[in-house]
């Protein structure tokens, strides 16, 4: 029988209170799953874990909560000391492994931290339990679903450049641009431009296309006289709540940042201004990534965000034919199953030697990687020949933990 999602993230078994439990026991249709990455070390964590205690006993039954403490102390007596305090499960604490890996897959980077999962199909709500819950002390919004982007306009209609108004849901169905830019930024001013001619070739194409402008001007007198030119939607000036909540949805650091997002409002990249210097035609509309891609300018970001497998190739027509042969049916099966890797392979050119450059690895050979940049690490294969049974089994041993990498340089 298959593991399940929860057996392939914690193992078969957990520790109890009263011995081992099934981990195919914490799974099920309407339940909730909080990884607890804490420590007996950590100050907050020793402050956080008695409020999180006393929620847990009030709610576990009745909302069909589950914890599972994943730990960080130092040896297995503090495990235990800190572990007596809490009345829910625990990932075995000789289980290192596994605990790295969880760290890494939910880019844990500070403890306490709370991920709540959905119990039937693993998949992340949210990483800010600790203060949701410290928000939200009795639940009345737990699991805590974010928001949204259709939520978060329910109140609210956008207007173009003439002064009309629109709502959010007028947009169903269309390929969104959240356009996060201001007047006063040299770079957006200069991009700004590039963006209306590619807008307006992909709407002249009849596909599916909206971008909506995230100011971040200064004045009104700012705002309109940028967004004269625009032949897009804005949220109104005034909204300034509503900016920063959409600018803190996305994480966006900087400006110009285009956010595109699919028709089911998931994120097809936080590079759009990547891809529409890429692809100004709208050629490859509505860019979202396929089983296997081709490492180029505009695919690299994501190179950034997840780990990848890469397979560099010297360039060679025939080479580049044998990847996507070999490749591909292991990427489509890995796509159906939430897979841990996006799935690369190289035309060996100029994006592809500075990869191998910052890799350290040799420039001309036919050499198959996994690259966690999140994890600052690099898995080199050893197969000397590429097969659909070498590609699968490197990304298995990846998702178990079994391969031993080396961290990337500087």
């Amino acid at each position: 029988m298959a593991e399940s999602v929860f057996e392939k993230l914690l193992g078969d078994k957990l520790s109890g209170k009263n011995g081992d439990v099934k981990t195919a026991d914490i799974e099920g249709e309407g339940k909730t799953v909080g990884l607890y990455f804490s420590a007996h070390w950590c100050p907050p964590c020793r402050g956080f874990t008695p409020k999180l205690a006393e929620f847990y006993k009030k709610h576990h039954g009745e909302k069909k909560f589950e914890i599972v403490f994943v730990s960080s102390d130092k040896n297995e007596h503090e495990f235990q000391e800190y572990y007596g305090q809490m009345p829910w499960l625990a990932l075995p604490f000789s289980d290192r492994n596994k605990k790295e890996l969880l760290s890494q897959k939910f880019k844990v980077s500070g403890i306490p931290t709370l991920v709540l999962l959905d119990g039937k199909c693993g998949k992340e709500i949210t990483k800010e339990g600790r203060g949701r819950l410290l928000d939200d002390p009795e639940g009345e919004q737990f699991p805590w679903k974010p928001k949204t982007v259709s939520e978060f306009f329910k109140d609210i209609n956008l207007i173009n450049n003439a002064g009309e108004k629109k709502s959010f849901a007028d947009l169903s169905g269309k390929v969104l641009g959240f356009y996060f830019s201001a007047h006063w930024c040299p770079p957006c001013r200069g991009f700004t431009p590039k963006l209306v001619e590619s807008y307006k070739k992909i709407g002249s194409k009849g596909k599916p296309f909206e971008i909506i402008f995230v100011s971040s001007d200064r004045s009104q007198e700012g705002f309109d006289d940028y967004f004269k030119d625009m032949p897009w939607f804005a949220i109104p000036f005034g909204e300034e709540q509503m900016r920063k909540d959409i600018s803190t949805k996305f994480s966006v650091q900087g400006i110009p940042t285009l956010i595109l997002l699919d028709e089911k409002e998931e994120v097809i990249s936080t590079n759009g201004r990547g891809f529409i210097a890429h692809d100004p035609e709208g050629e490859e509309f509505p860019w979202k990534l396929k089983p296997l891609n081709v490492l180029n300018e505009m695919t690299v970001s994501t190179i950034n965000e997840e780990p990848c497998l890469i397979y560099f190739t010297d360039g060679e027509e025939a080479s580049i034919k044998s990847a996507k042969d070999i490749i591909t049916p292991v990427a489509e099966q890995e796509q159906e199953c939430d897979s841990p890797v996006v799935f690369f392979y190289s035309l060996g050119d100029d994006t592809s030697d500075s990869l191998r450059d910052f890799i350290d690895i040799p420039d001309d050979d036919n050499i198959l990687v996994i690259l966690d940049i999140p994890s600052q690490k690099v898995y080199v294969a050893e197969d000397e020949v590429l097969s659909k049974e070498g590609v699968q089994k490197f990304v298995t041993d990846f998702a178990a933990g079994k391969l031993k990498g080396k961290k990337l340089k500087g």
